[in-house]
């Protein structure tokens, strides 16, 4: 190998990769309420690319079956397409991001879904736990919106805290900037303070470490992929060394 190959092969360090971790799909494996017929697996790849998304997530509403076919149509190319599904528990909904579509699958069969696809029947925390023997882990959806975990269960009860005390829950998903000290040290409501430095005693955090807070597209349609509830080009972007899990 020449030297100039050598050093090409080198990696140049973590670069901020532009991410959508929260799409939903068309058709029989893909979300209930999606209705836009060109939000195919392979087209929302496609689209991706082309919109400079370099990490993505297919996250249907209580199904799995169109997450292969997007990974399947990501390889070779310079996308990384994380396996993923958004369970609608009585909690709020969670977002649960495994390594392989086998992973995610077998994580699948272990979960409680209603017949018409559009409930998880399982506590949050159960698919937690579930998560974590197939290497996954959680992101609360939208949490400050109707169908998040603040406003779906506004108790702080020990049932929140069981959630929040989760070590697989690695982040928050937000739809709006101001929102982005929830659940931290710097929280202004007291009870989400403390229920986060519960949490971090819990795990043995130090006092400046929160859950981080994402933003996601929750896309049904092919034109909201890669932008946020403002309809904005602003979305998390993942400090990644290389594209992979």
């Amino acid at each position: 190998m020449a030297l100039h190959d050598e050093i090409s092969a080198q990696s140049n360090g973590a670069h901020f990769l532009r991410a959508d971790l929260h799409i939903h799909s068309f058709g029989k494996g893909g979300s209930y309420d999606v209705k836009d017929a060109g939000m195919a697996p392979q087209a929302i790849v496609d689209l991706a690319i082309a919109e400079d998304l370099q990490v993505i997530a297919i996250t249907d509403h209580n199904v799995v079956g169109n997450v292969r076919a997007a990974v399947e149509h990501s390889a070779g190319k310079d996308i990384l397409v994380i396996p993923g599904v958004e369970l609608s528990t009585a909690d709020g909904h969670l977002l649960i991001y495994c390594p392989t579509p086998d992973h995610l699958e077998a994580f699948y069969g272990k979960l409680r879904i209603s017949p018409d696809k559009q409930a998880c029947l399982d506590t949050m925390a159960q698919c937690l736990k579930n998560a974590a023997e197939f290497s996954g882990f959680g992101i609360c959806a939208h949490v400050d919106s109707a169908a998040g975990l603040e406003l779906a269960h506004p108790k702080f009860d020990a049932f929140k805290q069981e959630i929040l005390n989760s070590p697989n829950l690695l982040g928050l998903e937000i739809t709006q900037v101001v929102n982005n000290d929830w659940f931290s040290h710097l929280d202004g409501h007291a009870d989400r303070q403390n229920f986060a430095k519960i949490r971090r005693e819990c795990l043995g955090q130090e006092t400046e470490v929160s859950l981080a807070k994402v933003m996601g597209s929750d896309s049904h349609t092919l034109a909201a992929v890669g932008k946020n509830a403002n309809n904005q080009k602003r979305l998390t972007r993942f400090k990644m060394e290389t594209l992979s899990f």
